[in-house]
């Protein structure tokens, strides 16, 4: 393996998030219901949509990878108290994925140059397809890399006529994590696993791309959480459809329709059942620049890169002010 394999190698998707969960059962519930995923069980080939989901670890999917979102239940230790309290985040872990064997060896590689504490342990959610890498960022979040495993690319909500199955995200196309390490953060996250820097918003926040995609992570200075996880969906239209589809779940749209101007996709935000925010997004900005050096936008106001459309949440502000 060259040098060049080795400092040229960077992940190519976001595969799924790990989320902790107080109740697995009504946040399973949620994704299935709401968001159209399909729920697959952990213990055998099963997808008995009846299985007891109390005390398990769930995982849902939208097509034919093995899973976009898993659920896992929070056992950990309480939050402390109010002089010394615990960092808690809902983050489980994040896993990306690369093309084959070689780029996952090459990207090992230049992990251990870097210091970087790596072990291989069974892939979340399928152990059956072998080990992957583990690590942790600077953050403590927990990171997964593995290979995408054949045939996992395509889109079970498209039938081979064309039309849609039911109403469900394309896929899920980003992670939004709040940081209080932003540049640290960020030079991990691009010379570790080789992510290009679409767009800054002064010093707060930075759009992170691993493939054409605008972004696949976005890092917000703040205490360290999720700050929403992004989901693709076929159309601005389909925005309209899917308000409509919400508000028969009784499920309150908390920001949007509007348009960021970083990524200049069309956007609606919701919660999931334990406050997760989650983001419908359609028509996200695509960079097709392999050999092109494209350089980062700086954006000088919030309104601009957050919103065109104008209107911010209350909770926007809040963070600042942290």
């Amino acid at each position: 393996m060259s040098e060049q394999q080795i400092q040229k190698v960077k992940v190519k998707r976001l595969a799924h998030v790990g989320l902790w969960s107080s109740d697995v059962a009504t946040q399973a519930r949620f994704y299935r219901q709401v968001l159209g995923l399909d729920l697959r069980n952990t213990v055998d080939s099963s997808t008995d949509q009846d299985i007891d989901l109390e005390n398990a670890s769930v995982f849902l999917s939208l097509g034919d990878e093995h899973h976009s979102v898993g659920l896992f239940s929070d056992t950990r230790p309480g939050a402390g108290n109010g002089r010394n309290p615990f960092q808690r985040t809902r983050l489980h872990h994040l896993a990306f994925e690369l093309d084959n064997d070689a780029e996952l060896a090459a990207l090992a590689a230049r992990l251990n140059q870097s210091g970087i504490e790596l072990t291989l342990a069974e892939r979340d959610g399928d152990p059956e397809l072998g080990d992957t890498l583990w690590f942790s960022d600077p953050d403590g979040n927990r990171i997964e890399i593995s290979v995408t495993p054949d045939g996992s690319l395509t889109n079970s909500s498209v039938l081979s006529s064309g039309r849609r199955a039911r109403l469900r995200p394309q896929g899920l196309q980003h992670i939004a994590l709040q940081t209080p390490h932003l540049e640290q953060m960020v030079d991990f996250y691009t010379e570790a696993l080789g992510f290009d820097i679409s767009d800054w918003l002064l010093r707060e926040s930075v759009w992170l791309r691993c493939n054409t995609d605008h972004h696949t992570i976005t890092l917000i200075q703040g205490k360290m959480d999720i700050d929403h996880i992004g989901y693709s969906i076929f159309n601005g239209p389909e925005l309209l459809t899917w308000g409509d589809n919400l508000s028969r779940h009784q499920t309150p749209v908390l920001w949007g329709p509007g348009r960021h101007g970083a990524g200049q996709d069309l956007f609606l935000r919701i919660a999931d059942t334990e406050g997760v925010h989650i983001e419908l997004s359609a028509e996200l900005q695509q960079y097709y620049d392999h050999d092109v050096t494209t350089p980062p936008r700086l954006w000088h106001t919030r309104p601009m890169a957050l919103n065109l459309w104008g209107s911010l949440p209350s909770w926007i502000h809040e963070e600042v002010r942290v």
